[in-house]
């Protein structure tokens, strides 16, 4: 059986964690497939959800490394270890390199340990595909300094739109495939039956300053005077404690971390979706949506207008909270004919272009040319 190694800072909660399950899982039906994080895989992750026997290494830190650290010596990146976190197997970057048939990297360009991994399958005559995640920066490909992405067999974005720096400015391969829900039957069980107003808003994310997340509360802080609309805000992250100090609408209401079964038992019972995103590849927590039958409101982030093309209502300017206080009071109107013929078109979008079994077809037959 074919090997194929998956390396990437895949360590925590999020939508890459989640995907690089999703693949690995899907992957697992014709090859051998492990992951190998290229940072600390941290006690909470989301690696597990998907298929709890995946086979994952952490980046191991070195004695070495940790002297050469402290006393400002740069660490040669080709040197990265791993270790097995069902056991105590070790593994070099450059064994993992040798002993696989394909190297499958998960993260964004410009990612520590990148470089290393494309050079040292080079070495090893061994192709490479890149899956990217976030926002593909605007970097001049036809620099020299980029010249080992030229190594890189095939790219594979979540949309056009963030495949922009391949069109402009290289001859790179590169493919499109998006993101899907990996726990689909369990979304389905909770899909909206009823049409409720939409009186209840949410946001579903890690809170880091990219979802700013405050301009959601900055909205609501603005719409205090309507006592019947509500935002929920799931999810933990570095700027939790200062979006609740900010938070003065009695109507904000934090969950914290939530499992994921339990979370999406919440959110199924909210009625709007809130995407502010800055910058992100998808986000993964649209295409939750979209399976529910829930409304959503979003800037114009990542693959979201691929996505959802048709849909002009949707929108909102990135850190425009009176906008999108003026878009919130608008759903608020909505009638219940409105509301079936939105919970019923996302529903389609994503049966037609987002499920698991497309996407596990997808995976397959693309990977399947390069081994």
């Amino acid at each position: 059986m074919k090997k194929i190694a998956i390396l990437g800072p895949i360590n925590s909660r999020g939508g890459r964690e989640i995907e690089a399950a999703f693949i690995a899982d899907t992957l697992l039906k014709k090859y051998e497939v492990s992951i190998f994080s290229t940072e600390t895989v941290t006690d909470n992750n989301d690696l597990y959800l998907v298929n709890p026997n995946i086979s994952i290494y952490t980046k191991r830190k070195l004695i070495i490394d940790r002297i050469k650290a402290y006393f400002g010596v740069k660490v040669n990146y080709a040197n990265l270890q791993f270790r097995s976190l069902a056991g105590k197997k070790n593994k070099s970057l450059k064994k993992v390199i040798q002993q696989s048939d394909l190297i499958v990297i998960i993260a964004q360009l410009t990612s520590n340990y990148t470089k290393e991994i494309i050079l040292g399958a080079k070495e090893n005559n061994k192709k490479v595909v890149f899956r990217t995640t976030g926002t593909i920066p605007e970097i001049n490909l036809k620099d020299a300094y980029f010249s080992y992405l030229e190594y890189v067999s095939l790219f594979i974005n979540h949309s056009k739109e963030n495949s922009k720096v391949f069109i402009d400015k290289g001859n790179y391969n590169y493919k499109i495939i998006d993101q899907c829900v990996f726990k689909e039957n369990a979304i389905i069980n909770f899909q909206k039956t009823k049409t409720n107003p939409i009186r209840k808003f949410y946001c579903a994310s890690r809170l880091d300053k990219n979802k700013d997340i405050i301009t959601v509360i900055e909205a609501f802080n603005n719409l205090v005077a309507y006592k019947d609309l509500e935002l929920h805000i799931v999810g933990d992250g570095p700027e939790l404690d200062y979006l609740k100090s900010k938070a003065n609408n009695l109507n904000i209401k934090f969950y914290g971390h939530l499992d994921y079964d339990i979370m999406i038992k919440t959110i199924s019972q909210f009625d709007c979706l809130i995407i502010a995103s800055i910058e992100e590849a998808g986000p993964y927590n649209a295409l939750e949506a979209a399976l529910l039958g829930i409304p959503i409101i979003s800037t114009k982030v990542g693959a979201m207008r691929e996505r959802f093309i048709n849909d002009k209502r949707i929108w909102f300017k990135a850190k425009d909270s009176k906008m999108l206080s003026e878009r919130i009071l608008e759903y608020s109107t909505y009638d219940t004919q409105e509301i079936k013929h939105i919970q019923k078109h996302y529903i389609e979008i994503y049966n037609a272009n987002h499920s698991k079994e497309t996407l596990a077809k997808a995976y397959l037959e693309t990977l399947s040319l390069y081994l």
